[in-house]
Formats: C-alpha cells, structure tokens, sequence
C-alpha cells in the first residue's frame, strides 16, 4: 500500500497540489494537521483518493464537523496512530506520543506539528512526520512524506521536498 502523508500546510494549496502529484500513485492520502480547509477543497477537487485527516492546532473546523485530533487505522494490517502532535509535546520531546502509540499498540504514529520531517524507530513503533507544506513555516524547504506498507508488513518511509 503507498501512502502520501502531508502536514501543516497553512494555507500554501498549491504546495498540496504539486506535492501530490509528485507522490502519485498513492492510494491513499494522510494529513497530520493544520490545513484542514486545504484538505476538504482537496478533497472535494479530487474524490478519487480517499483521504484520512486529523485537526491541529492552528484548525478551526466548524463546530461538529466531525473532525478529530486523533485516528487510530488499519492500514494494510499495520495499526497507524494519525494525530497533530500538539496535545502531546511533539515540539519539546517525542516520549509522550510514543507512550500514547504503545498504549493503543500502534505499529506507527504519523504526527505533524514541529514543521520537521523525522522517522525514528522508538522500541518497537515508528514515529513519522512528513515536515510542514508551508514555505513560510518549513524549515529549509517544504516537504511531504510517502509511506509504503509492503504484504510481508515491512513499512517503508521516504520524505520529498519542493
């Protein structure tokens, strides 16, 4: 299964648009938060993807628009954690987001929220962030990531930047 996981975009839609199109083919589309009004037109722009989103910080959905600060999915009988990173500390440490990926028994957390791309293997779970979309907010370049989750189960990361 190959995954396109986006994050932090802040408004910077076209970012979105080219960072997909270099991802493709994707099967799916994971956004980690902050940039949810860039995902729904997304969304309604290109249906033929399925994308799975959470809220950030900076999100201001609509009061019950059924958005959440957490997903917890099966993707390709890998259980995957989605969340900002915001209500766990992701910009000062990443021990509360690990705890929080072993308590549910999550094979990966997929996070957003620092503006960084990380892949870091803690224990036995994967923590993923794929860096900011947003030019202004990047550090360096803006940047996506992609995640391939092979039939033997073996997940494969891989970060691109514009």
């Amino acid at each position: 299964m190959r995954i396109g996981v986006v994050s932090d975009i802040h408004g910077s839609y076209e970012h979105l648009l080219r960072a997909v199109e270099a991802m493709e083919p994707i099967e799916l589309l994971l956004h980690a938060g902050d940039g949810w009004a860039d995902l729904v037109r997304w969304r309604r722009e290109h249906p033929a993807v399925p994308v799975e989103m959470v809220v950030g910080n900076c999100d201001f959905p609509p009061v019950n628009a059924g958005y959440s600060v957490e997903l917890v999915l099966n993707l390709a009988n890998k259980k995957v954690l989605l969340t900002h990173g915001h209500l766990f500390g992701a910009k000062t440490d990443l021990h509360r987001l690990a705890r929080r990926g072993r308590e549910i028994g999550a094979d990966l957390v997929v996070f957003g929220h620092t503006h960084r791309p990380v892949v870091l293997r803690w224990g036995e779970i994967l923590l993923f962030n794929p860096g900011a979309l947003s030019a202004a907010r990047c550090y360096g370049r803006p940047s996506y990531g992609l995640l391939e989750i092979s039939p033997d189960g073996t997940i494969r990361t891989g970060h691109g930047y514009l």
